[in-house]
């Protein structure tokens, strides 16, 4: 079989390659012709874009003749390059205007100042990464927060912001989300804001001063803060009654460290506070209180506890 007498000459070929129904002689032929790389590619692009089923070269076999009836019907291969062409295209266009804009600090890293498209502002802190949608943001104000970010969000549609535990949603206040691995934290500054916890029925609507937390579990504790602004961004960090754990997992992402343990216990609950800008001053002062030696390497990137 040749390429000629075959995707060229029989108007069904291709169209019976692409739905997996060719012989396996008619097939093997194909597969050596120069242009099966090319239809291949196309084909798997074609694949990825839903629409609705469309007998492509019925279609413009009936377009041909109903607009040259005494022609004769010529090669679709030229229509099919230029459809799969546009199918490129469209995916292209669909694929940028759902792109998205990301903003990452790194573990160690200076908190990030970003102002997005309405004037709202948020400020990123350390280990954290926050991203939007790029078009379209005055009627979709949701964000992606993997992190601890602080918000003052000017008024408008609705705002949200989507975390691993769930979405916080205002219309215009100042608020502070943390959603890291091992525990969630959210407070209002000002305005209300609400919280609609993920997999769940749960939700709670946040006022000024009002807080809630979630660690290790699905349980939402509420309690009172009397903070202007988050600590973090006075570069401080400070607790009360938490799992040692959380502190050191907080304190790693500060000063970019990797904490190894052996067998101290951090469920071990802490009261009290870490400066961000001195290593050892915060291992101090969170360790010493604790009863627990550590050891920091030199190159002052790994505290090893006993």
């Amino acid at each position: 079989m040749s390429e000629q007498n075959t995707y060229e000459s029989d108007s069904s070929f291709l169209a019976r390659w692409a739905e997996n129904k060719l012989s396996k002689e008619e097939l093997s032929e194909f597969q050596k012709t120069e242009a099966y790389k090319d239809f291949q590619r196309i084909n798997e692009v074609a694949q990825q874009f839903e629409a609705p089923t469309l007998d492509l070269e019925a279609a413009l076999t009936k377009t041909k003749l109903k607009t040259h009836p005494k022609t004769k019907v010529i090669s679709l291969k030229k229509y099919w390059y230029a459809a799969a062409a546009s199918v490129v295209i469209l995916l292209g266009t669909i694929s940028f205007l759902n792109s998205s804009i990301s903003y990452t600090v790194p573990n160690g890293g200076t908190a990030l100042a970003v102002s997005l498209p309405d004037g709202s502002k948020v400020q990123l802190n350390a280990g954290s990464k926050l991203s939007h949608k790029r078009f379209f943001w005055k009627n979709n104000r949701a964000l992606n927060l993997d992190g601890e970010a602080y918000f003052e969000v000017e008024k408008g549609n609705k705002f949200s912001v989507e975390t691993s535990y769930g979405t916080v949603s205002v219309l215009g206040t100042k608020f502070n989300v943390k959603a890291r691995k091992n525990n969630f934290d959210l407070k209002c500054f000002e305005g209300a804001v609400r919280f609609d916890q993920k997999n769940t029925n749960n939700y709670k609507i946040l006022y000024q001063n009002d807080r809630i937390s979630i660690t290790n579990s699905t349980t939402i504790k509420e309690e009172k803060s009397t903070e202007n602004l988050p600590n973090w961004l006075q570069q401080l960090s400070i607790y009360e009654a938490q799992a040692l754990q959380i502190v050191l997992d907080d304190l790693a992402i500060q000063y970019a460290i990797k904490i190894e343990n052996k067998s101290t216990d951090l469920s071990r609950l802490f009261s009290g506070s870490f400066i961000h800008n001195n290593l050892e001053t915060a291992l101090k002062t969170t360790l010493t209180p604790m009863g627990i030696s550590y050891t920091l390497s030199e190159d002052k990137k790994t505290v090893y506890l006993p």
